[in-house]
């Protein structure tokens, strides 16, 4: 077995993404699932001569599905059939973790448990029987600690090593009798063409009413036997299906737990968490203190970048006064406009903000990994529900301030389908972004050094009160209903890493390079373009983009723009930081 894939699976905040990155490093490719908006994380390791393809799948609690990303995990296993499953648990938390592990071990999959955040379990005086965990779930064990790198060695060697045996299905949790006996039933009766090892996955599936396993049967018949065998067993349990299953696995996960525990669980202790949320998500100061965080972000963004901007500025101004004079203007000199007012005015005028998005993202990194924005949910979730929206809904407008695109693409973790509508309405109205870069021109333009970061505080938080009054409207009007509960885990607070934080901010950066590099100087080469012919022109009022500049200029003049700053407005349809660049080219 020279080729080895992996599938890496666990609870949010578990610390799945942690270990992903320290067995990868940059060695990541990000992508899309098929079909679907999830974000598709794999890694290339080599250990031995052995090639491993590790897939960090989305964190989930269960198998059973309701999100999109939830839905992707359990389908990738499904129908990828990696050669181990990694299923990483939050020691310090066994009894939430060992769900998943319960159901994993019905897909007939190696499984490698392992064990990770045993520095906070010791802290909370948590010691775990490993053997004998190993023992009673017939699967095997590792013990890491992943924020410090350890384990993570025997982590690898283990996995190839059970890979390879093809062993660890662990065992089946064992239902209550009538249960037991309607899922042989199932099996004998509807699922003989069906792989043994999976047949009793498929069985609970179908009675839990999972739409992949219905198309995978691909028989109405079969699906609606089924159905009757499940109105049956919820009309004796008086309950759903789902809910019959989840309890009788926490009884199976509780009566392991009094075994796998060397000592005695004291009664609840204040963490430091504790004693740190007390503070931060104080009734009256957390609000406040959440402003000052958000503040103190945008003023380093500002204060911060402006060394390096100042030096990519000095850059391009030295690239375009050289090629001015190696090149003269009598030669070649549509290509030469082409080359220094196009293409190189263009991008410097995108890449100029670089060091200012950076910061961004470097900062909100922090801030997510630190488990602060899971807080910061919490504290905004009051606002929320006082506007009528849900508390969820305040994650994807927290991403809009990164870009709204993957903000629009977050609210498929929201149940309701009105507030994803009524989230997805208020998004524009968040200063993205692409906006930072707009008011990073505008800003300095009009308002002194000291009143910069006032001014930028002040754009976002007007942002936010337009989005609220929007958000309002809708549900007062086009939306109206009930508003759900707000449930959230609130992570332990850690101490980022640096290679962690790294990456999240190297990626993010680098999908806006990308996107200067390739959309803005294709629109920066036709707004050249339009400012440019025809030939005879003789001012840029005459060309194209003038006349389009001016046709539109009626329309805008209430505004106070003339029709230079209306021609910039065309390109910012498509990316709203194309306005920079077609000021950068019309004044050039």
């Amino acid at each position: 077995m020279n080729d080895i894939k992996i599938a890496l699976i666990g609870n949010p905040n578990s610390g799945k993404t942690t270990i992903f990155n320290h067995l990868t490093g940059f060695r990541q490719k990000i992508a899309n699932y098929p079909g679907v908006t999830v974000e598709k994380k794999q890694g290339l390791k080599k250990i031995d001569g052995i090639n491993l393809k590790i897939i960090d799948l989305p964190g989930t609690y269960s198998l059973y599905t309701l999100s999109e990303d939830e839905t992707v995990a359990k389908n990738y296993i499904l129908d990828e059939k990696p050669d181990v499953i990694i299923n990483i648990l939050d020691a310090s938390n066994l009894e939430k973790s060992l769900l998943l592990t319960t159901e994993l071990m019905d897909m007939g999959r190696p499984v490698l448990l392992v064990l990770n955040m045993m520095d906070i379990a010791d802290k909370r005086d948590i010691q775990i029987d490993e053997k004998f965990l190993e023992k009673i779930l017939e699967l095997d064990v590792v013990s890491v600690i992943a924020t410090k790198k350890k384990g993570l060695d025997e982590l690898l060697k283990k996995a190839v090593e059970t890979a390879k045996k093809n062993r660890s299905f662990g065992i089946r949790v064992k239902f209550e009798k009538n249960l037991e006996k309607e899922i042989t039933n199932i099996e004998n009766r509807f699922l003989k063409t069906i792989d043994p090892k999976e047949k009793r996955l498929f069985a609970i599936k179908l009675l839990q009413k999972d739409s992949h396993i219905e198309k995978k049967i691909n028989s109405k018949s079969i699906v609606d036997g089924i159905n009757l065998i499940k109105e049956k067993l919820e009309d004796k349990y008086k309950e759903h299906l789902e809910v019959v299953f989840s309890n009788q696995r926490y009884d199976f996960i509780r009566s392991i737990l009094t075994k796998i525990y060397k000592k005695k669980q004291q009664k609840f202790q204040k963490t430091r968490s504790d004693k740190i949320d007390e503070v931060l998500t104080h009734k009256f100061f957390g609000f406040p203190i959440f402003l000052l965080i958000m503040y103190s972000v945008f003023h380093l963004t500002f204060s911060l970048g402006a060394y390096p901007t100042k030096w990519i500025e000095d850059g391009f101004q030295f690239i375009t006064s050289s090629i001015s004079t190696l090149w003269p203007e009598n030669i070649y000199s549509l290509f030469r406009s082409l080359v220094i007012d196009g293409a190189i005015a263009g991008i410097g005028s995108v890449l100029v903000f670089m060091p200012n998005i950076i910061i961004l993202f470097f900062s909100i990194s922090i801030l997510e990994d630190s488990g602060y924005m899971s807080r910061a949910a919490f504290i905004l979730d009051r606002l929320m529900h006082k506007i009528g929206l849900h508390g969820k809904s305040f994650i994807p407008l927290l991403i809009g301030f990164g870009c709204s695109v993957p903000a629009i693409m977050a609210t498929r973790f929201m149940e309701s389908k009105k507030d994803r509508i009524i989230t997805i309405l208020a998004l524009p109205l968040i200063a993205c972004s692409a906006k930072l870069v707009v008011f990073t021109l505008l800003i300095p333009a009009f308002f002194s050094k000291p009143y910069q970061p006032i001014a930028l505080f002040a754009l976002y938080l007007i942002g936010i009160v337009l989005a609220i009054i929007v958000i309002k409207i809708f549900k007062l009007t086009l939306f109206k209903g009930k508003t759900f509960s707000f449930v959230m885990e609130l992570p332990s607070y850690k101490l980022p890493l640096f290679k962690d934080t790294l990456i999240h901010m190297w990626d993010r950066s680098k999908e806006y390079v990308k996107k200067a590099g390739t959309m803005i100087l294709g629109l920066s080469i036709i707004l050249w373009a339009l400012g440019t012919f025809p030939i005879k022109s003789k001012n840029i009022s005459e060309t194209y983009i003038g006349k389009i500049g001016k046709a539109m200029e009626p329309a805008f003049k209430p505004l106070g723009f003339d029709w230079k700053i209306d021609t910039a407005l065309i390109g910012s349809f498509v990316a709203k930081e194309v306005f920079n660049t077609q000021i950068g080219i019309i004044y050039a």
